[in-house]
């Protein structure tokens, strides 16, 4: 299946960056507009993303 790697890339990018976010200084602003991309993206995976466990740092398109 070629969903779940490309889920696990999305998912793992995304923790980088809101884990950059949280650092004195942040991150650029189009490292910003790469995690909406990357939320948005994620929306594709539903049925993946609600059988992982929840992820510390990792916020799920639903989340919001």
């Amino acid at each position: 299946m070629q969903a779940q790697p490309q889920l696990q890339r999305l998912l793992q990018r995304q923790g980088e960056i809101q884990r950059a976010m949280r650092r004195p200084g942040g991150i650029r602003i189009t490292v910003e507009r790469e995690l909406y991309a990357i939320r948005e993206e994620l929306k594709n995976f539903p049925e993946l993303l609600q059988a992982l466990p929840s992820h510390e740092g990792v916020t799920h398109p639903s989340d919001g």
